[in-house]
Protein backbone atom coordinates (compact mmCIF):
# COMPACT_ATOMS: atom_id res chain seq x y z
CA UNK A 1 0.00 0.00 0.00
CA UNK A 2 2.79 2.27 0.66
CA UNK A 3 4.24 2.46 -2.83
CA UNK A 4 1.00 3.25 -4.12
CA UNK A 5 0.45 5.66 -1.70
CA UNK A 6 3.73 7.11 -2.93
CA UNK A 7 2.75 7.01 -6.84
CA UNK A 8 -0.50 8.37 -6.35
CA UNK A 9 1.19 11.12 -4.30
CA UNK A 10 3.86 11.69 -7.16
CA UNK A 11 1.14 12.08 -9.62
CA UNK A 12 -0.29 15.00 -7.32
CA UNK A 13 2.95 16.76 -7.46
CA UNK A 14 3.27 16.50 -11.14
CA UNK A 15 -0.29 17.91 -11.52
CA UNK A 16 0.90 21.01 -8.87
CA UNK A 17 3.40 21.48 -10.51
CA UNK A 18 2.07 20.89 -14.01
CA UNK A 19 4.84 18.25 -15.38
CA UNK A 20 3.54 15.25 -17.20
CA UNK A 21 4.93 12.30 -15.38
CA UNK A 22 7.16 10.73 -18.38
CA UNK A 23 8.76 14.50 -18.65
CA UNK A 24 9.25 14.41 -14.34
CA UNK A 25 13.14 14.73 -14.40
CA UNK A 26 14.09 12.70 -11.46
CA UNK A 27 17.05 14.91 -10.76
CA UNK A 28 14.31 16.74 -8.82
CA UNK A 29 15.02 13.77 -5.74
CA UNK A 30 17.56 15.59 -5.14
CA UNK A 31 16.74 19.40 -5.13
CA UNK A 32 14.17 20.75 -2.57
CA UNK A 33 12.65 23.64 -4.76
CA UNK A 34 11.02 22.77 -8.23
CA UNK A 35 13.79 22.56 -10.95
CA UNK A 36 13.55 26.29 -12.23
CA UNK A 37 12.29 26.46 -15.71
CA UNK A 38 15.34 28.52 -16.63
CA UNK A 39 17.78 26.36 -15.66
CA UNK A 40 19.61 24.49 -18.56
CA UNK A 41 19.25 20.90 -18.74
CA UNK A 42 22.77 20.55 -19.39
CA UNK A 43 24.49 22.23 -16.64
CA UNK A 44 22.05 20.01 -14.03
CA UNK A 45 22.88 16.95 -15.41
CA UNK A 46 26.23 17.73 -15.02
CA UNK A 47 26.00 19.20 -11.43
CA UNK A 48 24.11 15.74 -10.68
CA UNK A 49 27.61 14.22 -12.23
CA UNK A 50 29.77 16.44 -10.25
CA UNK A 51 27.44 14.64 -7.27
CA UNK A 52 26.73 18.64 -6.28
CA UNK A 53 22.99 17.82 -5.52
CA UNK A 54 22.91 17.24 -2.33
CA UNK A 55 19.16 17.84 -1.04
CA UNK A 56 16.77 15.76 -0.42
CA UNK A 57 14.32 17.20 -3.13
CA UNK A 58 10.73 16.21 -4.04
CA UNK A 59 9.42 12.77 -4.19
CA UNK A 60 12.80 11.35 -3.25
CA UNK A 61 12.15 7.76 -1.97
CA UNK A 62 16.10 6.57 -0.95
CA UNK A 63 16.71 9.74 1.12
CA UNK A 64 20.29 9.77 -0.71
CA UNK A 65 21.92 13.19 -2.05
CA UNK A 66 25.23 14.48 -3.79
CA UNK A 67 27.60 10.95 -4.47
CA UNK A 68 25.34 8.40 -3.16
CA UNK A 69 22.47 10.14 -5.60
CA UNK A 70 21.08 7.61 -8.13
CA UNK A 71 18.10 8.98 -10.20
CA UNK A 72 17.07 5.49 -11.64
CA UNK A 73 16.77 3.91 -8.04
CA UNK A 74 14.13 6.41 -6.77
CA UNK A 75 10.92 4.99 -8.72
CA UNK A 76 11.35 1.65 -7.35
CA UNK A 77 8.05 1.39 -6.43
CA UNK A 78 7.33 1.97 -10.13
CA UNK A 79 9.41 -1.10 -10.42
CA UNK A 80 7.39 -3.34 -8.09
CA UNK A 81 4.53 -2.49 -9.45
CA UNK A 82 5.13 -3.26 -13.41
CA UNK A 83 7.58 -5.88 -13.15
CA UNK A 84 7.56 -7.74 -9.72
CA UNK A 85 10.79 -6.36 -8.34
CA UNK A 86 11.23 -7.84 -5.17
CA UNK A 87 12.35 -4.46 -3.14
CA UNK A 88 11.61 -4.41 0.34
CA UNK A 89 10.82 -0.65 1.12
CA UNK A 90 11.95 -0.35 4.67
CA UNK A 91 14.58 1.94 6.23
CA UNK A 92 17.60 -0.54 6.03
CA UNK A 93 16.57 -2.21 2.13
CA UNK A 94 16.54 1.40 1.37
CA UNK A 95 20.09 2.24 2.31
CA UNK A 96 21.81 -0.53 0.70
CA UNK A 97 19.65 -1.08 -2.39
CA UNK A 98 22.62 -0.76 -4.56
CA UNK A 99 24.65 -3.19 -2.46
CA UNK A 100 21.67 -6.15 -1.92
CA UNK A 101 18.98 -5.91 -4.77
CA UNK A 102 20.02 -8.38 -7.61
CA UNK A 103 17.34 -7.03 -10.11
CA UNK A 104 17.31 -2.88 -9.54
CA UNK A 105 16.98 -0.01 -11.87
CA UNK A 106 18.95 1.23 -14.10
CA UNK A 107 19.27 3.90 -16.62
CA UNK A 108 19.12 2.54 -20.59
CA UNK A 109 20.54 5.06 -22.49
CA UNK A 110 23.90 7.08 -21.39
CA UNK A 111 24.05 11.50 -21.70
CA UNK A 112 27.08 11.76 -20.46
CA UNK A 113 28.79 9.37 -23.07
CA UNK A 114 27.81 11.41 -26.23
CA UNK A 115 28.16 14.65 -24.69
CA UNK A 116 31.88 14.24 -23.47
CA UNK A 117 32.45 12.26 -27.22
CA UNK A 118 31.03 16.05 -28.58
CA UNK A 119 31.79 18.58 -25.88
CA UNK A 120 34.87 20.11 -27.57
CA UNK A 121 32.91 20.34 -30.97
CA UNK A 122 30.80 23.51 -31.89
CA UNK A 123 27.14 22.64 -33.28
CA UNK A 124 24.38 23.80 -34.72
CA UNK A 125 21.93 24.99 -32.61
CA UNK A 126 19.32 22.62 -33.16
CA UNK A 127 21.86 20.19 -31.81
CA UNK A 128 21.88 21.76 -28.75
CA UNK A 129 18.47 22.01 -28.40
CA UNK A 130 18.17 18.17 -28.54
CA UNK A 131 20.99 17.90 -26.13
CA UNK A 132 19.14 19.40 -23.79
CA UNK A 133 16.05 17.42 -24.14
CA UNK A 134 18.15 14.80 -23.83
CA UNK A 135 19.67 15.66 -20.59
CA UNK A 136 16.16 15.66 -18.83
CA UNK A 137 14.71 13.12 -20.63
CA UNK A 138 17.89 10.64 -19.32
CA UNK A 139 16.75 10.68 -16.04
CA UNK A 140 12.80 10.76 -17.40
CA UNK A 141 10.90 7.18 -16.29
CA UNK A 142 10.62 6.28 -19.49
CA UNK A 143 14.85 5.57 -20.00
CA UNK A 144 14.33 3.56 -16.64
CA UNK A 145 14.29 -0.23 -16.74
CA UNK A 146 15.17 -3.55 -14.16
CA UNK A 147 18.51 -5.52 -14.64
CA UNK A 148 20.40 -8.02 -12.69
CA UNK A 149 23.04 -6.06 -11.05
CA UNK A 150 26.09 -7.86 -12.86
CA UNK A 151 24.48 -6.87 -16.69
CA UNK A 152 24.02 -3.26 -15.97
CA UNK A 153 27.70 -3.34 -14.88
CA UNK A 154 29.43 -5.39 -17.92
CA UNK A 155 27.39 -3.64 -20.66
CA UNK A 156 28.86 -0.22 -20.66
CA UNK A 157 32.48 -1.90 -21.76
CA UNK A 158 30.21 -3.78 -24.71
CA UNK A 159 27.43 -1.16 -25.89
CA UNK A 160 28.86 2.15 -24.36
CA UNK A 161 25.56 2.54 -22.91
CA UNK A 162 23.37 2.72 -26.49
CA UNK A 163 20.70 0.70 -25.56
CA UNK A 164 19.99 -0.45 -29.37
CA UNK A 165 22.78 -2.02 -29.23
CA UNK A 166 22.03 -3.69 -25.71
CA UNK A 167 18.80 -4.89 -27.30
CA UNK A 168 21.05 -6.16 -30.79
CA UNK A 169 22.75 -8.58 -28.08
CA UNK A 170 19.88 -9.35 -26.26
CA UNK A 171 17.61 -10.72 -29.52
CA UNK A 172 20.54 -12.64 -30.40
CA UNK A 173 20.20 -14.57 -26.77
CA UNK A 174 16.36 -14.56 -26.60
CA UNK A 175 15.42 -15.57 -30.17
CA UNK A 176 16.67 -18.65 -29.88
CA UNK A 177 15.19 -19.33 -26.61
CA UNK A 178 11.67 -18.75 -28.16
CA UNK A 179 10.95 -15.81 -25.41
CA UNK A 180 12.39 -12.19 -27.80
CA UNK A 181 8.95 -10.96 -28.23
CA UNK A 182 8.03 -11.77 -24.13
CA UNK A 183 10.42 -9.94 -23.30
CA UNK A 184 10.05 -6.28 -24.86
CA UNK A 185 6.53 -6.76 -24.98
CA UNK A 186 7.34 -7.41 -20.37
CA UNK A 187 9.80 -4.29 -20.30
CA UNK A 188 7.56 -2.20 -22.96
CA UNK A 189 10.50 -2.48 -25.46
CA UNK A 190 8.55 -2.20 -29.31
CA UNK A 191 10.04 1.70 -29.29
CA UNK A 192 13.51 -0.18 -30.02
CA UNK A 193 12.02 -2.55 -32.47
CA UNK A 194 10.39 -2.93 -35.68
CA UNK A 195 7.20 -4.42 -35.92
CA UNK A 196 8.00 -6.66 -38.72
CA UNK A 197 7.74 -10.99 -38.26
CA UNK A 198 10.99 -11.02 -35.85
CA UNK A 199 10.52 -8.12 -34.01
CA UNK A 200 14.18 -6.85 -35.02
CA UNK A 201 15.75 -4.45 -33.60
CA UNK A 202 16.23 -0.94 -34.98
CA UNK A 203 19.78 1.22 -34.81
CA UNK A 204 20.05 4.78 -33.93
CA UNK A 205 21.72 5.80 -36.94
CA UNK A 206 22.68 3.47 -40.36
CA UNK A 207 25.50 1.39 -39.48
CA UNK A 208 25.61 1.79 -35.85
CA UNK A 209 25.58 -2.44 -34.82
CA UNK A 210 28.94 -2.15 -37.52
CA UNK A 211 31.04 -0.31 -34.78
CA UNK A 212 30.49 -3.53 -31.88
CA UNK A 213 33.90 -4.03 -30.70
CA UNK A 214 35.32 -0.81 -31.75
CA UNK A 215 34.73 2.04 -28.42
CA UNK A 216 34.88 4.91 -30.56
CA UNK A 217 32.63 3.44 -33.58
CA UNK A 218 29.63 3.14 -31.21
CA UNK A 219 29.39 6.51 -30.92
CA UNK A 220 28.19 8.77 -33.44
CA UNK A 221 31.01 10.00 -35.86
CA UNK A 222 29.53 12.99 -37.29
CA UNK A 223 27.30 15.38 -36.81
CA UNK A 224 24.56 13.91 -38.95
CA UNK A 225 24.92 10.73 -36.69
CA UNK A 226 24.46 12.77 -34.16
CA UNK A 227 21.36 14.58 -34.85
CA UNK A 228 19.92 10.81 -36.11
CA UNK A 229 20.24 9.74 -32.38
CA UNK A 230 19.20 12.21 -30.58
CA UNK A 231 16.29 12.47 -32.51
CA UNK A 232 15.48 8.96 -32.04
CA UNK A 233 16.30 8.72 -28.61
CA UNK A 234 14.26 11.39 -27.45
CA UNK A 235 11.68 10.02 -29.52
CA UNK A 236 11.74 6.41 -27.68
CA UNK A 237 12.37 7.78 -24.05
CA UNK A 238 8.70 9.91 -24.36
CA UNK A 239 6.88 6.89 -25.90
CA UNK A 240 8.17 4.29 -23.64
CA UNK A 241 7.49 6.82 -20.82
CA UNK A 242 3.86 7.66 -21.73
CA UNK A 243 3.23 3.41 -22.13
CA UNK A 244 4.61 3.13 -18.29
CA UNK A 245 2.58 6.08 -17.19
CA UNK A 246 -0.95 5.03 -18.92
CA UNK A 247 -0.39 1.15 -17.59
CA UNK A 248 0.60 2.47 -13.72
CA UNK A 249 -2.65 4.52 -14.06
CA UNK A 250 -4.67 1.81 -14.79
CA UNK A 251 -3.25 -1.09 -12.89
CA UNK A 252 -3.95 1.43 -9.53
CA UNK A 253 -6.95 3.32 -11.46
CA UNK A 254 -5.89 6.15 -11.20
CA UNK A 255 -7.58 7.60 -14.50
CA UNK A 256 -8.82 10.72 -12.85
CA UNK A 257 -5.52 12.62 -13.26
CA UNK A 258 -5.93 14.92 -15.98
CA UNK A 259 -2.69 13.79 -17.43
CA UNK A 260 -4.45 10.91 -18.39
CA UNK A 261 -6.73 11.95 -20.82
CA UNK A 262 -3.62 11.99 -23.17
CA UNK A 263 -2.91 8.68 -22.55
CA UNK A 264 -5.89 6.84 -22.36
CA UNK A 265 -6.71 6.19 -26.27
CA UNK A 266 -2.78 5.43 -26.79
CA UNK A 267 -1.15 1.99 -28.13
CA UNK A 268 2.57 1.82 -27.84
CA UNK A 269 4.17 2.07 -30.76
CA UNK A 270 7.43 0.23 -32.16
CA UNK A 271 10.15 1.61 -33.74
CA UNK A 272 9.26 1.72 -37.53
CA UNK A 273 6.23 3.44 -36.68
CA UNK A 274 7.52 6.29 -34.94
CA UNK A 275 9.01 9.91 -37.08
Amino acid sequence: MKGNTWIEGWFEKCEELEIKPWEWDFKQSYIQEPIPKDKSSIDLILDYKSRKLKEIGICNVTKKTGRNADCDKEPFYIYQLLWSTDYKPEPKSLLNLDRYNLIRGETMNSFITTFNHFKTLTYDSHIKHKFEKFATATHCIGNFIVLPHWMNTGRYKFSQDYWDVTMYSLFHFFKPLGCWKQFVERYFLQPYVNNDEEWTVSEFWEGHFEGIGNRNRLKPQNEQELSEYLHKVNIRIEERGKWIIKKVCEELQLQHFTFYDELKDRQIRFSNELK
